[in-house]
């Protein structure tokens, strides 16, 4: 067990020698929107995730712990985000089985968008008296609006996890990012990578590593790249009773801070569990509600730009 967690911090330590290489070509924060999270549950647990993952939103989280799955499971999320962002998530992980009936790991495929719709199109002209660019007006002063377009952003890939051992997991994904901004479209290809192992029948220690080598490749003259930086996360997750579950996770963004989540879960009754978190000191709350095959979760966060309602559904098969 010791080897295990030991070759977990030294993958995390040399992540995070690695990963500056990609950043050095850019201080941008290109694709944002991938850190924000998926699935209701996780996001009402501050998004410490990194060990628990055990349905179908592992894919995003550590492809690792798709391996735990027993069932096929696909996952929904949908948010209307200040600012009149959308966002939305939605996958199928499907747990592959061998003649014999034995677990041969479990595939899934997920998409992610990300967008701003109906953006005005306006044009400028330059102001003879004042030197300067200038908004094209009407006769009245108003001014001209020529089109609409919107600023979207998508992120589809395949995952696969599988059980190297009782208690140890792996897991990989395969990305396929994409951006366009009115006549403008840039592309990428990605990695991510997941280990988890069980430390004990109550404890997990998880480690993620997301979106390596992505930079995306703008059809522009120039020929305008923005990488999109790393992010390495180790986390831990212990079942206190059979109702309490607690998760901590620390979080390394390339350029910036190492930031610290944490949340717990509380199964009140056997269809109803509430939860509550930090997300880097902001406050999360969430719950969700089983019905048969179906689970509907619903999370708030107390984010900078505003609150952030999140409400995902998912099933087994």
């Amino acid at each position: 067990m010791k080897k295990v967690v030991k070759a977990l911090l030294i993958t995390a330590l040399g992540i995070g020698a690695i990963t500056p290489a990609y950043s050095a070509e850019s201080a941008g924060q290109a694709g944002a929107y991938l850190k924000m999270g998926v699935g209701a549950r996780a996001l009402g647990m501050g998004s410490a995730f990194t060990a628990v993952a055990n349905d179908s939103t592992a894919a995003f989280w550590n492809p690792a712990g798709l391996a735990k799955l027993k069932k096929h499971e696909a996952s929904f999320m949908h948010a209307n985000l200040t600012d009149d962002r959308d966002y939305n998530f939605f996958n199928y992980a499907h747990v592959l089985k061998g003649k014999d009936g034995k677990n041969n790991g479990t595939l899934a495929l997920s998409h992610i968008s990300f967008g701003i719709d109906g953006i005005p199109e306006t044009k400028e002209h330059l102001d003879e008296n004042t030197g300067e660019m200038i908004p094209n007006t009407d006769g009245n002063g108003n001014v001209i609006i020529y089109s609409y377009f919107e600023d979207k952003e998508t992120n589809t890939f395949v995952s696969y996890g599988r059980a190297l051992s009782d208690k140890f997991y792996a897991g990989l994904n395969l990305k396929y990012l994409k951006h366009s901004l009115f006549d403008k479209k840039a592309d990428a290809m990605g990695l991510d990578f997941g280990l988890m192992y069980d430390w004990n029948d109550k404890t997990t220690v998880g480690l993620s590593v997301r979106d390596i080598g992505e930079s995306m490749d703008w059809n522009t003259e120039a020929g305008t790249k923005d990488d999109v930086p790393v992010t390495t996360t180790l986390g831990i997750a212990h079942q206190c009773n059979n109702k309490l579950l607690l998760a901590a996770d620390l979080n390394k963004v390339d350029d910036m801070d190492v930031k610290f989540f944490c949340g717990a879960e509380y199964q009140i009754h056997d269809n109803v569990t509430l939860r509550v978190g930090s997300h880097d000191s902001d406050l999360t709350l969430g719950a969700s509600f089983k019905l048969d095959t179906w689970r509907f979760d619903y999370s708030y966060a107390d984010e900078t730009l505003g609150d952030a309602h999140r409400i995902s559904a998912s099933k087994t098969f």
